[in-house]
């Protein structure tokens, strides 16, 4: 139910193509996407990462963002922290997975009721 992608290197406008070839099984509750080797960002990433949300959420899957510090003043900048919530960026990917696996387990427990 938990899916992981690493993303490698900085989103620019080729890089950013990447992220629209994301793939999602049917089972797929949390998408993290660990961005620790991420050093910079640009509009057109921006607007993949808008996309992603947009596709993530009409298929009820909860973005999780592991190391998006780098990242971090671009994406506020853009108000995509406020759109996807702050508490679904977490400072390292143990933190994003633990946080994952407690968003499944919680499903699972409100599924089961």
């Amino acid at each position: 139910q938990i899916r992981v992608y690493e993303i490698t290197g900085p989103l620019f406008f080729g890089a950013a193509d990447a992220i629209e070839h994301i793939v999602v099984k049917d089972f797929t509750t949390c998408l993290v996407l660990r961005m620790r080797s991420v050093p910079a960002i640009d509009a057109s990433a921006m607007r993949s990462l808008r996309d992603l949300a947009a596709r993530a959420k009409k298929k009820h899957i909860t973005l999780i963002f592991s190391h998006a510090t780098t990242a971090d003043v671009v994406m506020k900048k853009d108000h995509f922290i406020e759109l996807i919530g702050e508490e679904h960026f977490l400072p390292n990917i143990v933190e994003a997975l633990g946080y994952a696996e407690n968003m499944v387990a919680d499903s699972g427990h409100k599924a089961a009721k």
